[in-house]
């Protein structure tokens, strides 16, 4: 017996177009966060101590947290700020497209 898929794009998605500074400033931005995301991640499976370089790091850019933060709360956190560097379609104005993403990122506000 065959069975027989069918394809169908609901919607596409377009994205603005960006100029290269601004392209390598944002992946700059997101690699950089990602680095510190992979040693927090490291922490928080090993269950050790954050490293005063790495808690020194967040403050440089501008995070603000308390003396008894944890990794997994500050992985939250780069979370969020990660999200403010993803290009969104042109058309995630309504904020449709994310929507399961945000109400996490929400709760996580919440502490």
């Amino acid at each position: 017996m065959a069975t027989f898929v069918r394809n169908r794009v609901i919607q596409q998605l377009s994205w603005v177009t960006e100029d290269d500074d601004g392209r390598a400033e944002r992946r700059q931005q997101l690699c950089e966060l990602d680095g510190i995301l992979g040693q927090l991640e490291e922490i928080n499976l090993r269950g050790g101590e954050i490293p005063q370089r790495v808690l020194a790091a967040l403050r440089r850019r501008g995070i603000n947290f308390g003396p008894q933060v944890t990794s997994a709360e500050l992985i939250e956190i780069i979370f969020a700020i990660q999200e403010r560097f993803l290009r969104q379609p042109e058309d995630a104005a309504d904020e449709t497209v994310l929507v399961g993403h945000r109400r996490r990122m929400v709760s996580v506000g919440a502490h």
